[in-house]
């Protein structure tokens, strides 16, 4: 919670918090007047950007995800507040693990008050997530799905933006988090490449492979970069590129050092399908990788629905997401003549 949010808690003059609070709710009124805040989000199913799979720990999301499905609440909402709070309970500050915060009222991932009549906020609308008997303000399985309440009995879904200035007396705290949260959808979040542009033909300069960079893989040279930031955006590892392996079709692009096969770095499947999904793949035209469909640099995102690849659900113990990128045409095991990558 905000410096504001918790000076109007431990203020001492009622008729001071109250002036506080109706100047808060002014500017709150003002903002919203200018259209200074973004959108009211509606509750969906919207999945996780690529900024969302790279930035917030795998359990935390499954979590956030979870709680907005049980409490009919955007769970990117749920995120933006983890985020905004405790950066999803990575702060070392106090109160996040143990004890209360540095203004002596909150406490745990998602902040809740335990001072006052009846524990606080989190005493009104603590829940005991994971059924183990107790209810942990420290615990997000916890408190994260009490914050889910909070914001119910708050207004949401149908107002989010009251439901954030009930939980924290402050109209910039509203406005960050619903930004964190139109980040962490899918739909929100635009795919660019590296440096926010489309895609280029690179010629062939004399530099044919070259390892990326905290892998243990080979790719051409010119889309390395590109690799870099599928791995990273998505939170991915590279599993293969440049191949001689009679595992990969030898008029493929693997001999060309120009198609990737990643994985999920902490399993999570969801990671894989924000990938796909970000450069216009869909299970609609996935049998045939999406060709003439996906958008440049790539030729081809082969993913559920072609064979021998997607999630372990779809391709077994074989389970991978491939990306190949349009090209000249090569022979096998030599550098194409151009290559397609992000600008």
């Amino acid at each position: 919670m905000t410096r504001t949010a918790r000076l109007l808690i431990l203020g001492t003059g009622g008729l001071g918090a109250l002036v506080a609070a109706l100047l808060a709710l002014t500017v709150f009124i003002v903002l919203i007047a200018v259209r200074a805040q973004p959108g009211t989000p509606s509750f969906a199913s919207a999945q996780p950007s690529g900024v969302a799979l790279a930035d917030i720990p795998a359990e935390y999301l499954q979590l956030y995800r979870a709680a907005g499905q049980r409490y009919g609440i955007d769970w990117a909402v749920l995120a933006g507040i983890g985020k905004v709070e405790t950066d999803h309970g990575r702060s070392p500050a106090p109160g996040v693990h143990s004890g209360v915060n540095s203004y002596g009222c909150c406490a745990g991932p998602m902040q809740f008050s335990i001072i006052g009549a009846g524990g606080g906020t989190w005493g009104t609308y603590g829940v005991d997530g994971d059924h183990d008997g107790r209810k942990d303000v420290y615990d997000p399985a916890d408190a994260i799905p009490a914050a889910a309440n909070y914001l119910r009995a708050s207004g949401a879904p149908g107002d989010y933006r009251r439901a954030l200035f009930a939980y924290n007396h402050s109209a910039a705290y509203g406005i960050e988090v619903l930004r964190w949260a139109d980040r962490y959808r899918a739909a929100a979040q635009a795919v660019t490449g590296p440096t926010g542009g489309g895609s280029v033909q690179v010629p062939f300069a004399g530099r044919w492979l070259a390892r990326v960079p905290g892998t243990a893989v080979e790719c051409d040279a010119r889309i390395v970069r590109d690799v870099q930031y599928l791995l990273r955006a998505f939170g991915l590892t590279a599993t293969s590129c440049f191949s001689r392996s009679g595992v990969h079709a030898v008029a493929g692009e693997h001999p060309l050092g120009l198609a990737l096969d990643a994985v999920p770095q902490d399993g999570d499947w969801d990671r894989a399908l924000a990938a796909a999904r970000a450069f216009g793949w869909s299970p609609s035209c996935g049998a045939s990788g999406c060709a003439g469909v996906v958008s440049g640099p790539f030729r081809v995102v082969l993913y559920n629905g072609y064979p021998g690849h997607g999630d372990p659900a779809h391709a077994g113990a074989n389970a991978h997401i491939h990306f190949s990128w349009q090209h000249a045409p090569a022979q096998p095991f030599t550098p194409a003549a151009w290559v397609e990558a992000m600008s």
